[in-house]
């Protein structure tokens, strides 16, 4: 049998891929985190940012004084994802508003170091296979409170936030509020969440709260 020229080199590059994209601490799987230190929850360096990364300054700043519009996790997935912004685009439209989630359903949970930020996801329902949003809680003192308590009351119900993205099971009822925010999109090994995250649209800066 014939090997095609540039075989190994193909196959050698894709495996390359599939392993940072594996590795991403985004995306769960069957690999346990180590339990964060809580201390990150209100004193956190970043480990990998600088003031150029993308939008940076519009999506970790403190929530604005505004009345929250009441929507939904189903409302937010169907939200037009419309054209990719550019580096340094600011806020617009949907992203100057404040939302309300007054009932979504928490499924997955971890700490990224490289960012400090809280990443969560969300679905409308409880099943495993809902489609998802994400929603983010910078590491900035003005939400070291809301931190705090969420990684407390998470800790009461048995689950530590770690460093990688973990399945949280039974999936836990929340309320959401913060400011939408249009992601990028992100290449093959950088996982943005699980693959069941279907959109690009975030709460981010938001405030997570468990619901009795």
């Amino acid at each position: 049998m014939r090997r095609a020229p540039g075989f190994p080199f193909i196959l050698l590059a894709c495996s390359f891929t599939l392993t940072l994209a594996c590795n991403d601490p985004a995306r769960p799987g069957s690999k346990r985190g180590s339990p964060i230190n809580p201390s990150l929850l209100c004193a956190c360096s970043p480990t990998h940012i600088t003031k150029d990364d993308w939008r940076i300054e519009y999506k970790n700043g403190p929530l604005p004084q505004l009345q929250p519009e009441p929507t939904t996790v189903a409302a937010i997935l169907a939200w037009p994802e419309g054209p990719e912004p550019a580096a340094r685009t600011a806020r617009s439209g949907r992203e100057l508003k404040m939302y309300q989630i007054g009932k979504a359903f928490l499924q997955t949970a971890f700490l990224r170091k490289s960012d400090c930020d809280l990443h969560i996801e969300i679905s409308e329902t409880a099943g495993k296979n809902a489609p998802r949003m994400i929603v983010e809680t910078p590491g900035t003192p003005e939400y070291c409170s809301a931190r705090t308590d969420l990684f407390s009351e998470l800790k009461r119900r048995g689950i530590t936030i770690t460093d990688l993205n973990q399945e949280i099971s039974p999936p836990l009822p929340v309320e959401v509020e913060g400011v939408a925010f249009r992601d990028q999109s992100h290449p093959v090994w950088f996982a943005r969440g699980s693959a069941k995250v279907q959109t690009l649209w975030e709460i981010h800066p938001a405030i997570v709260k468990l619901l009795p």
